[in-house]
């Protein structure tokens, strides 16, 4: 892994942090997205920071020679129990979390040896391991697919 890779993937944290959080500033935090769902803008929001502290935690696991898996993951339950504790915070919170852990998971890569950058470690859905690439890329990929899905309520709410 050269220094160049590891750039690479905290430009790409943080440049998806930065286009995520300007299209959902500027809305409002209750809005629904998705009638099926529930799920909210900052539902979405605390989502996205679950998933960048469990990136973190793999990756933390793996400097350290462990390994790291969400206990039991169902991704129905799992996602279903966090969105139920985010509830319980207030928006400017949620908001205040992702923050806190897209800048962890940024951490977790900066710290990361690049000669351990392109070994397997297991991936916190606990079924797939690959390299922190890859997991960055996943999650990052992550963000966009739930960005695109704000912007395309949010040009439904109006009328476009």
């Amino acid at each position: 892994m050269t220094a160049e890779e590891k750039q690479r993937l905290i430009d790409l944290l943080t440049d998806t942090y930065s286009k995520v959080l300007a299209c959902v500033q500027e809305v409002d935090p209750e809005l629904q997205v998705n009638p099926e769902t529930d799920w909210r803008v900052r539902d979405i929001v605390g989502h996205l920071a679950t998933w960048d502290r469990e990136g973190s935690k793999s990756i933390r696991a793996f400097q350290v020679g462990d390994e790291y898996s969400i206990p039991g993951f169902d991704e129905n339950e799992f996602n279903d129990h966090e969105l139920q504790e985010q509830r319980k915070l207030s928006a400017q919170s949620v908001f205040a979390l992702w923050e806190g852990a897209r800048q962890e998971f940024i951490t977790a890569v900066k710290d990361m040896p690049n000669d351990r950058f392109g070994s397997d470690l297991l991936y916190p859905w606990g079924d797939e391991r690959g390299n922190v690439s890859r997991l960055v890329e996943y999650l990052t990929g992550h963000d966009i697919e739930h960005q695109e899905e704000i912007e395309a309520a949010l040009q439904h709410l109006n009328g476009e």
